[in-house]
């Protein structure tokens, strides 16, 4: 093993060439991982689940077939990863980041995104906590606690991904899944100093479920340090399954490839500050200019834009109605259990199932009407033109008991003022780290046309590459 590769902030790409030249066994690795989380996941709270007795076992495995040149290796052989714990993986119980779930009995089976990483060779050593259900923009629940930011503990990762994020942020594993139903991979990915996919809606398969994951703008992914693992992991779980009859075909191409391609004609990119929505804090606009500046540098031709939302100024009812509909969705899917035990669920969690209940038609139907007329905006958009470039989140990171609601209305800084939208229209779009403000990271956002996230992917590797922010050593080590 090379003395000079700081294991805990060594990228995933980093680590699988060194596990694959045997300068680093996946039994070394695992214990170095293994160590890191039980020394440095008590203030932080973001592993909730850990079988090390079984992640032991694996990487001896991986580490005896890569000794012996097995054929057929995966891409990810040996690759210790941390798994969301809304997301089913064998063995480990699914809690949904509630009280109510916390007992479950361990699944008996993957989800498909967790299957294809198990597959490329990815080793499962955990879960990782979440707000209930993904209702938030912090995490905490009365499972597990409150998760925090490993820039500074007394402020949030984020949420909903955001036992993911910290636990990445703080060098305990290279990549976590994660999940963004309204900003959920990319909130904490920017809070934390990361980078966070959404990919396009169907891009990485969901499922099995017994119902569907109406009204579709959840998407599944990672958080990671790098733009290069971003896409090794979408390599991996892109492509159609059965499972899910909305997934798209595979790609037929390699985004790691993308990252590093040259694009076929120059990209031309819209910058928008503020959506008609928010009043982004200076660190984070200065951040926006310093990564249209890096575009202009290389070639892009970008230009500013103050399109507003369709109905910004609404924008507050209308978030709430979104709110709503979804808090439907997801009694629906656990209406059995919480007709039967609604004590069992954090009180304000039970009271926003209740909201759900008493959705009414003519809601449902101003909401279906608004994601239509966001279609239209974001059409519009990008017509000729093929980036968008906003902030990620109006601030830095706010307390890890989770932001006031009335002040962020009031000042316009709102969490996912920036990243909602593009869950309701399907786009795919990046937070990619942007420099840092009085010690806490800022972040942009990048949102391709639908289905193109190769180009994405090589517009957000110039961003890195022009200087963001590196992974955190310091409050974690």
């Amino acid at each position: 093993m090379t003395d000079t590769t700081d294991l805990s902030y060594a990228s995933a790409t980093e680590l699988i060439a060194l596990m694959r030249s045997r300068a680093l066994s996946p039994t070394e690795l695992m214990h170095h991982t293994l160590d890191r989380v039980r020394e440095h996941d008590g203030v932080l709270g973001s592993v909730v689940r850990l079988d090390a007795e079984r992640a032991l076992a694996e990487a001896a495995d991986a580490t005896e077939r890569i000794g012996r040149h097995a054929p057929a290796l995966g891409p990810l052989a040996g690759l210790p990863v941390l798994v969301k714990d809304g997301e089913d993986a064998a063995g480990f119980p699914t809690s949904h980041g509630t009280r109510a779930f916390r007992d479950n009995p361990p699944a008996v089976r993957d989800s498909v995104h967790v299957a294809r990483l198990r597959a490329a060779g990815a080793i499962v050593i955990g879960k990782t906590n979440l707000p209930p259900m993904g209702a938030g923009v912090h995490t905490a629940n009365e499972a597990f606690g409150i998760t925090r930011n490993p820039w500074n503990t007394d402020l949030s990762p984020g949420g909903s991904s955001g036992g993911s994020a910290a636990a990445v942020a703080a060098g305990l594993v290279a990549l976590a899944t994660a999940g963004d139903g309204g900003g959920s991979t990319r909130i904490p990915a920017a809070l934390c100093g990361l980078v966070g996919l959404k990919p396009s809606r169907g891009r990485i398969p969901q499922g099995p479920s017994r119902s569907t994951h109406w009204p579709r703008n959840t998407v599944l992914g990672c958080v990671t340090r790098t733009v290069l693992d971003t896409a090794l992991h979408l390599d991996v779980a892109a492509g159609h399954h059965a499972a899910d009859p909305f997934s798209l075909p595979a790609p037929g191409i390699s985004y790691q490839q993308a990252v590093t391609a040259h694009f076929e004609h120059q990209p031309r990119v819209r910058v928008l500050r503020t959506f008609g929505v928010a009043d982004p804090k200076p660190a984070q606009l200065a951040a926006l200019e310093r990564a249209a500046d890096a575009l202009r540098a290389q070639g892009l031709h970008v230009v500013d834009d103050d399109a507003a939302l369709p109905g910004a100024d609404d924008f507050p009812l209308l978030a709430q109605l979104r709110q709503k509909v979804l808090a439907r969705a997801r009694l629906t899917s656990i209406l059995e259990t919480f007709t039967a035990r609604p004590e069992d669920f954090e009180p304000w969690f039970a009271a926003v199932l209740e909201q759900g209940r008493a959705v009414t038609v003519e809601e449902i139907a101003q909401y279906w009407e608004h994601r239509a007329r966001l279609d239209q905006w974001a059409a519009d958009l990008f017509t000729g033109h093929d980036l968008l470039l906003t902030p990620t989140v109006p601030t830095t990171a706010w307390w890890a008991e989770g932001p006031d609601l009335a002040e962020v209305i009031r000042e316009r800084t709102v969490p996912i003022a920036y990243t909602s939208v593009f869950n309701d229209t399907g786009h795919p779009a990046i937070s990619v780290p942007a420099g840092q403000s009085d010690g806490l990271p800022c972040a942009v956002q990048l949102v391709a046309r639908h289905h193109r996230e190769d180009l994405l992917l090589g517009a957000a590797a110039l961003l890195e590459t022009a200087g963001g922010t590196h992974p955190i050593r310091t409050a974690a080590r």
